[in-house]
């Protein structure tokens, strides 16, 4: 049953979502800071392949580091089973595993639980939750959606040795990561030929898995996606021309005439 929280109670909702979890840690907030008593929940999980834990922000697009800040990105990123989404739109805010959601106003941010006056709807799955419509259930299946349709920024999975009736976690792959770019300040539009979804990766990598049988194309692999430094426009990848035709004339010109 849905309970209305507020207070000490909708903090602590939060605190055990994520100290809980055991299969799938989802946090949907804008904005996140972490401050060292979220890290030590976090941290629970650190050294656990089989929990996926999805984190999805937003807002701040060409200034991301207001929403989600690089030291704390690169802390999300020492765990071996994770998904970073960024979705540009996203205001609401919603944590859950796979037993427990609260769908709240409350970001994850060490300033909103310290300061800020919060409140949320808090369930727990049960027998008939789980075979019945109920709001819980289709705020986690809303925020699945939202993580799957918008742009993974870092991935990483668990690698298996997988026997007839036993696998051995091996250790985690960093499958993508386009984090420099990300918080270079290049637009996402600017971005979309480069940008990859949920779905585009597996949930784990088995040890010893047959490579493509299709021989890739020397153009293929030469084709590394780049941006101008001055427009943002997508280019291929050069260090020694890093800008669009006419951006390159322009900056050409200025050089000669020692103004740029």
């Amino acid at each position: 049953m849905a309970k209305f929280i507020t207070g000490e109670e909708l903090e602590n909702a939060v605190y055990n979502i994520i100290w809980e979890a055991e299969k799938t840690l989802l946090i949907v907030s804008p904005y996140i800071k972490l401050d060292d008593y979220f890290k030590r929940l976090f941290d629970k999980h650190s050294n656990n392949p089989k929990i996926h834990i999805i984190i999805v922000f937003g807002k701040n697009e060409g200034a991301i580091s207001k929403s989600l800040s690089v030291a704390d990105f690169e802390y999300f990123k020492k765990f071996l089973n994770i998904s970073v989404v960024y979705a540009p739109k996203l205001h609401a805010k919603y944590y859950g595993n796979e037993l427990k959601g609260v769908i709240t106003s409350i970001n994850l941010y060490d300033y909103s639980f310290k300061h800020n006056i919060e409140f949320g709807v808090y369930s727990e799955m049960n027998l008939l939750s789980a075979i019945s419509t109920s709001a819980d259930k289709e705020a986690w299946n809303t925020c699945m959606h939202i993580a799957e349709e918008h742009e993974i920024v870092f991935t990483k999975r668990p690698v298996y040795d997988k026997k007839l009736f036993t696998k051995n976690f091996i250790k985690s792959d960093i499958l993508h990561d386009v984090t420099e770019n990300f918080y270079s300040g290049i637009s996402v539009r600017k971005r979309s030929g480069a940008v990859k979804k949920l779905g585009d990766f597996p949930d784990e990598i088995e040890l010893g898995a047959s490579n493509p049988t299709a021989r890739p194309t020397r153009e293929e692999v030469g084709t590394t996606q780049g941006f101008c430094i001055r427009t943002g426009v997508p280019i291929p990848f050069n260090p020694k021309r890093p800008f669009i035709d006419n951006a390159y004339r322009s900056w050409g010109q200025r050089k000669f005439l020692g103004t740029g």
